[in-house]
């Protein structure tokens, strides 16, 4: 993909940003995955996370019809400018642009769970 289209798997395809229900992490850090006591290793459900997306990853998840408000956009910006409406529509700041990962094990009937934090 990357000598293709430009594509790069760990910043373009591999992991949805941003606050979301199920699929992968987006870790910060080293994944850090949760072990359940029945010694499964548990399931994502939900990520709150401070940013939507972050360098690199708008070109996959920035609407089409927020697009141009992306012109002229960096992380070197003004707070004023629109772009970071759309990265922090939540206005969130969880450590230093961090998340918060909730687990559950699936496979047991009590449904355990467990979280994790990180930042950078």
């Amino acid at each position: 993909m990357e000598a293709d289209h430009g594509w790069e798997y760990d910043t373009d395809l591999a992991v949805a940003s941003g606050i979301k229900v199920g699929g992968y992490p987006g870790w910060t850090q080293s994944p850090d995955w949760p072990v359940c006591p029945c010694g499964l290793r548990m399931e994502h459900l939900l990520t709150i996370a401070s940013w939507e997306f972050s360098r690199g990853d708008e070109r996959r998840w920035v609407p089409l019809e927020d697009r141009p408000t992306m012109a002229g956009w960096g992380f070197d910006s003004s707070d004023e400018h629109p772009w970071r409406s759309l990265q922090n529509p939540a206005g969130l700041m969880l450590g230093d642009a961090g998340g918060v990962y909730i687990f559950v094990c699936t496979s047991c009937p009590q449904r355990p769970h467990d979280h994790r934090f990180d930042c950078s």
